[in-house]
């Protein structure tokens, strides 16, 4: 049942408020950025779009850039006289993505909160950044996290922050020390970091797309694909089809000797003279010989798949948290559904009681998600993840228990919060991109019929999910209490 209103807690102080006009915009994980081969982000058209239609709507809006908005990590060396972030707006292909979000930003009534990520910490530590940030006229303000509640509906809080400190592998106790570094930076940095420049080994076999692998948790089956259907491939290629067209050609000129012999005896193509049958016999023992080869390929590839697999869950055992929290598979909506039943306060706000809280945004986990549930005060609250701006490579089931075949998909969402006559409404958006799929004719035979659709080139923007936070009412003779 819903609490009485006057036993509601006393909303926190440094909860801004704003007028019912405002249209509030989240954004974030486009992990814009990184040396070359290492930079994952694909789409500046569309990001420049969505920032160019923000700054032609009238009336204010909030830009929150709610966490890797720059991917820094994917940043090595950093010249004199430079920072990483002046490094990646200076950057061509960005040009327009910049030139549009500083339009954005000069508009009237037009705001941009930033928020640092796991992936972009440096900003709040590194005052070059922030002084660059400024300069250019991309940032109006930085923050850890952002609570705001609008003017006609002052008991729904809007709180966002990126969601890493729900991440045991991503968690940042001090965001103004630069030596605060989580595992999961480390595996960035000294692992993908590293390994995508040089993960093109040959020219059809690339590794250097490890950074879109989704979820993380998979990138061993994704490695193990790789190499499988790549051999397949060769062995089919070098071996097989020669093989194939060597004996057809031997059928062709064994039909043509017995053909030109006894004009009165009918000759099948299949006939063999006893003097040729030798070659018949060495073609036998010789495709005897590779399908040997190829199934104890067969076998070995899973035996050491399984190997690996069971080495990586003894590895994740140890590790802080569930292996589902530290590859980013789940989303942590348990714990934040916890939270928001309680009087516990978010990891990057103090004295801000969950229950408080009507609409709880986060990022990070480039799962975009729009879910609701009944808080511990009995009014209706919404989580939203708003996802990414990057392609993802994920798994498709193989036919007859192969290796699962990584196709690409675009995940280009974000996340609006507006007031209306029903409360508080949220929708969250995407822009729909299809994705250039790059398999061979194994992977392709593999996953035959399985292959997910793909958006048309010129699918416009679209609303995934929606919903509407009702406003409290307040009874009669009751005086709110207000930050």
């Amino acid at each position: 049942m819903p609490a009485h209103p006057a036993h509601r807690t006393p909303l926190p102080q440094g909860v801004r408020v704003l007028d019912d006009d405002v249209l509030i915009v989240f954004l974030s994980d486009t992990h814009i950025g990184g040396d070359p081969g290492s930079d994952i982000f694909e789409s500046p058209e569309h990001l420049a779009a969505l920032f160019d239609g923000l700054a032609a709507r009238a009336g204010p809006v909030e830009l929150v850039l709610a966490g890797d908005f720059f991917d820094f990590l994917q940043i090595g060396t950093v010249p004199q006289g430079m920072n990483r972030a002046a490094m990646t707006i200076s950057r061509p292909e960005y040009r327009d993505v910049f030139a549009t979000l500083r339009h954005f930003a000069s508009g009237d009534g037009h705001r941009v909160i930033c928020m640092p990520g796991n992936h972009d910490a440096e900003l709040w530590w590194n005052p070059e950044i922030q002084r660059t940030l400024s300069d250019e006229g991309l940032v109006t303000e930085l923050a850890l996290s952002y609570a705001v509640r609008f003017r006609g509906a002052p008991d729904r809080i809007i709180y966002c922050e990126h969601g890493n400190q729900f991440d045991p592998a991503n968690v940042i106790t001090d965001y103004g020390d630069p030596l605060d570094t989580p595992l999961g930076d480390h595996i960035v940095t000294d692992v993908t970091r590293r390994m995508a420049p040089a993960g093109r080994l040959s020219r059809r076999f690339d590794l250097s797309d490890i950074g879109r692998v989704y979820p993380l948790v998979t990138v061993l089956d994704w490695i193990s694909g790789r190499i499988f259907y790549d051999l397949l491939a060769r062995i089919t290629t070098r071996l097989l089809l020669p093989l194939l067209v060597g004996y057809v050609a031997f059928r062709i000129v064994v039909f043509g000797l017995a053909a030109t012999g006894d004009a009165s005896r009918r000759v099948s193509f299949w006939d063999t003279p006893e003097a040729l049958s030798v070659g018949q016999t060495l073609f036998a023992e010789t495709a005897w010989d590779l399908l040997l080869l190829v199934s104890v390929f067969v076998l070995f590839f899973f035996a050491t798949r399984r190997a690996s697999q069971q080495m990586v869950s003894a590895f994740t055992a140890r590790l802080p948290g569930e292996p589902e929290h530290i590859f980013g598979l789940s989303s942590s909506v348990g714990e934040i559904e916890r939270l928001l039943g309680s009087d516990e306060s978010p990891p990057m706000r103090e004295a801000l009681p969950g229950r408080t809280i009507g609409i709880f945004i986060s990022g990070h986990t480039h799962a975009p998600a729009l879910s609701g549930l009944t808080g511990g005060h009995g009014a209706d609250t919404v989580i939203v993840n708003t996802g990414c701006w990057l392609r993802q490579l994920r798994p498709v089931s193989a036919h007859l228990g192969g290796p699962p075949v990584f196709t690409s998909r675009f995940v280009q969402t974000h996340a609006r919060v507006s007031l209306n006559a029903n409360g508080i409404h949220v929708d969250l958006w995407e822009q729909p991109k299809p994705a250039l799929q790059r398999l061979r004719l194994a992977e392709r035979l593999a996953i035959a019929g399985r292959l997910p659709p793909q958006p048309d080139q010129d699918e416009p923007p679209r609303i995934v999910g929606s919903r509407d936070v009702p406003i409290v009412p307040v009874a009669p003779g009751i005086i709110r209490s207000q930050p």
